[in-house]
């Protein structure tokens, strides 16, 4: 619960800033586009950086289910309008999973194709869908060999959220919700159907 309180305070106040930089500008000179930029809001270069929470589900069928707290960073390199290739990394960690005295720390790199869609230049939602390998250790596998403390596999991670430009260079997204899928070893099906929400700051470079 804190963790959702914390993510709709963000969503809170950073509506408030954004309105409140419009005003500002909409004082002074004309709001131009900028040189550099792209369908006049899509930076060239983002690098956004966030707190994420994921809510993990280790055994599909049967909500074996945990919280898991981390941050994850990422970049954007547009390539054609508001399309751009993103790359994703990921960590999370939980000392307890499902109360059964194992932690588990996940790493996750992924990468694929974003499309932004721009709004008054300041709001800009995004979709994305990336593709690549997540990495479990400090905790237990069920392999057929027998178990391991660390495994590697698939990763999808589907979803999307919204950036709110604040100013020039710095936008904050105040929340990324995206379906997040790994295929670790877990004595079922494996595989790990997951939530990840985010929030964090993106740096737009010129």
């Amino acid at each position: 619960m804190r963790t959702f309180r914390i993510l709709l305070l963000c969503c809170a106040i950073v509506p408030c800033a954004a309105i409140a930089q419009s005003a500002s500008d909409s004082a002074g000179a004309p709001d131009r586009p900028i040189a550099g930029s792209t369908q006049s809001g899509v930076a060239p270069l983002e690098l956004a950086f966030a707190y994420s929470y994921l809510r993990s589900n280790a055994n599909p069928g049967q909500c074996g289910c945990f919280n898991m707290n981390g941050g994850n960073a990422e970049a954007a390199l547009h390539v054609y309008r508001g399309l751009s290739l993103a790359a994703d990394f990921s960590g999370e960690n939980t000392a307890n999973v499902n109360n059964g005295g194992r932690g588990l720390s996940l790493i996750s790199f992924t990468a694929g194709p974003r499309i932004s869609f721009v709004f008054h230049r300041r709001f800009v939602p995004f979709a994305q869908g990336l593709f690549g390998a997540a990495h479990g250790f400090n905790s237990y596998f069920p392999v057929t060999a027998g178990p391991t403390g660390a495994a590697t596999d698939f990763a999808m991670i589907a979803g999307g959220g919204f950036d709110v430009r604040i100013a020039r260079h710095i936008a904050i997204r105040p929340i990324e919700a995206d379906y997040f899928l790994t295929r670790l070893p877990n004595g079922v099906n494996g595989a790990q159907n997951n939530l990840r929400l985010s929030a964090g700051m993106v740096l737009r470079i010129r």
